[in-house]
């Protein structure tokens, strides 16, 4: 379920803590799959072959962490759109203020 939060755009702190468990698992389970090779196994063999036993954890890990640098960059866009509206609706409602003004100036005439 935290997975699904994530991966909905849910609360940056729940993203942050399921990449952090995603990312120790990945690390636990290569930790574990490396000390698992056979001793005579050449380092980068064994290392290779605890990535490939490792590589759903690892794709769950770098899912998440796009969907999550995706839902950062769709909540950046959204506050710029609103900050233009709000500039937008301060701008239009100083220019009312003005034109209003300027009528009761001309009225008082």
């Amino acid at each position: 379920m935290p997975l699904l939060l994530v991966l909905a755009g849910g609360p940056a702190a729940a993203a942050e803590a399921d990449l952090g468990d995603l990312e120790g698992r990945w690390h636990a389970c290569l930790r574990q799959a490396f000390t698992a090779q056979p001793l005579g196994l050449e380092r980068r063999a064994a290392q290779r072959a605890a990535l490939a036993a490792c590589k759903a954890q690892e794709d769950a890990y770098v899912h998440a962490m796009l969907a999550a640098q995706e839902a950062d960059v769709r909540a950046r866009a959204t506050r710029g759109v609103v900050a233009r509206a709000k500039d937008w609706a301060l701008a239009a409602a100083g220019s009312a203020r003005a034109t209003v003004t300027g009528m009761i100036d001309r009225l008082r005439w």
